[in-house]
């Protein structure tokens, strides 16, 4: 399944440097590469939502846990679909 993970600052203080900053780039990179992440943005005021393929609830939780800023944020998951096979299903459905 894929998920839409919205994260938003929940005002607890996070350390993050240039180096820092430079390997979660590179993880995300690899996750994007692996298909596993279909795509990332960055809020400029903080934040990020993307697009994440998980199999299970294990495998969801260990993704969005990961995250280095896993405890300065708050996060929203919401289960997608791609649009064109929602809306076939729905046809096929009423059908």
């Amino acid at each position: 399944m894929k998920f839409l993970v919205v994260s938003r600052p929940n005002g607890a203080g996070h350390d993050v440097s240039a180096s820092s900053a430079s390997s979660n780039a590179n993880a995300l990179r690899k996750l994007q590469d692996d298909r596993v992440i279909e795509v990332a943005y960055a809020f400029i005021g903080g934040g990020s939502a993307y697009v994440v393929k998980a199999d299970t609830a294990k495998q969801l939780a260990v993704l969005i846990r990961s995250n280095p800023l896993f405890q300065s944020q708050n996060h929203e998951v919401i289960p997608v679909a791609d649009a064109h096979d929602f809306l076939d299903g729905v046809a096929n459905y009423s059908n």
